[in-house]
């Protein structure tokens, strides 16, 4: 479990008064970081027993490996630019047929990242309301859904469109709080539960277009995170580049400045001997 405490806890279900072990969700574990409070976890066993995501208040995530403890206490800390969310996390998952990836529900926007890189490499349009929850589709590789706090539910499908929005719904008149949708990789996929700021509970069948697999589809969409993942790491070398080009170009200025104070120091004292008669 993870809190707004800064803490995350292991307990065994045998004995629930205490936890079991804990860990500081620090960004630096020697002190010079800060402390980050978690609103929201993943665990998925196909990622591998010991890796947890995690995500916080501050919009930011962090992925744990407990095999890795003696490196940060086993802490990554993802973006903390303008790659991280502008609020709270309510909502953190991997995908399910490629659990290297992941989905971010934060503020206005979406976001997809991949265990590679500290940035994402798929980001939604800004919704017209705040984003409360979301989830991926258990049979759809290419598809998510968001809730918003208008009480509207947004389907994405990724793998025909990332600019805009497959289906909108909407289903109550106060914020929708949470998500989820039945079934698993082998079947399912149709009916979704949402629940609203009034404890009131919905449940929605979608269309076989949002919940029945397409022919390749799981090649297709791991494809498309490939490409975008290049992409983005293509773009992050792009930025190192143009950096050490401005680092270069600064420094050949204060060089030629330097050497421009020099020259006008030996005029200087030349003009000086001269007047002196030295």
């Amino acid at each position: 479990s993870v809190s707004t405490d800064g803490q995350m806890l292991w307990w065994d279900t045998r004995k629930l008064e205490e936890p079991i072990d804990s860990l500081i969700l620090a960004t630096d574990s020697k002190g010079r970081g800060m402390t980050l409070g978690g609103s929201s976890l993943e665990y998925n066993t196909e990622a591998g027993p010991t890796k947890f995501l995690v995500g916080t208040e501050q919009g930011i995530v962090m992925s744990l490996n407990t095999r890795n403890k003696k490196t940060n206490n086993g802490i990554t800390v993802f973006d903390t630019g303008s790659g991280k969310h502008h609020g709270p996390i309510p909502s953190i998952q991997r995908n399910p047929t490629h659990s290297k990836y992941f989905l971010t529900v934060g503020d206005w926007t979406a976001r997809v990242w991949t265990e590679d890189l500290k940035t994402p490499i798929i980001t939604t349009r800004y919704h017209n309301s705040y984003l409360t929850g979301g989830c991926w589709s258990p049979t759809r590789a290419g598809v998510f859904y968001v809730t918003r706090s208008d009480g509207v539910m947004d389907v994405w499908d990724i793998s025909h469109n990332q600019n805009e929005v497959a289906y909108s719904h909407k289903a109550s008149d106060t914020a929708l709080t949470s998500i989820s949708v039945e079934g698993s990789t082998q079947g399912g996929g149709k009916l979704v539960a949402v629940g609203d700021a009034n404890g009131t509970v919905s449940m929605l069948e979608v269309c076989d277009s949002l919940a029945v697999p397409q022919q390749n589809e799981k090649t297709a969409v791991g494809a498309l995170f490939a490409r975008e993942t290049t992409r983005e790491k293509n773009l992050e070398i792009v930025k190192r580049l143009k950096a050490k080009e401005s680092e270069k170009s600064e420094a050949d200025r204060h060089e030629r400045e330097a050497n421009s104070d020099d020259s006008e120091m030996r005029l200087l004292e030349k003009d000086f001997f001269e007047m002196t008669g030295t």
